[in-house]
């Protein structure tokens, strides 16, 4: 595994691709799916990154062994558009605890701890 994949909507994908990222579109549940599935056949990414908007189209059981599983860690970026900002933090506190293994709190800018 070497590298990291985002899995994003035709909306999203050309930002990602703009930041460098491997990219890969889908518009529903079925293509995130086999995209996952392929990219996992496939062995070359490390982290498989998908869209929010994309993830919450998947059907519970498969987030769920997503999730589950380490190698390749497989996990949702936030959708900008559908969660508040407190729920944006918190699934970034976890995305960042799974990938490094530590837990990183925020504080509001210019905030102290």
């Amino acid at each position: 595994m070497t590298d990291a994949l985002v899995v994003a909507t035709p909306a999203t994908a050309t930002g990602f691709r703009l930041g460098g990222a491997r990219t890969i579109t889908a518009v529903d549940a079925d293509q995130t799916v086999a995209a996952v599935d392929q990219a996992i056949e496939d062995g070359g990414a490390g982290v498989i990154a998908v869209d929010g908007s994309l993830w919450s189209q998947v059907p519970l059981v498969t987030r769920a062994a997503w999730t589950r599983q380490a190698s390749p860690l497989i996990l949702s970026l936030p959708d900008e558009d559908g969660e508040v900002s407190a729920a944006r933090d918190a699934a970034l506190r976890d995305l960042l605890a799974r990938a490094i293994g530590y837990q990183i709190t925020f504080t509001p800018s210019g905030g102290t701890p």
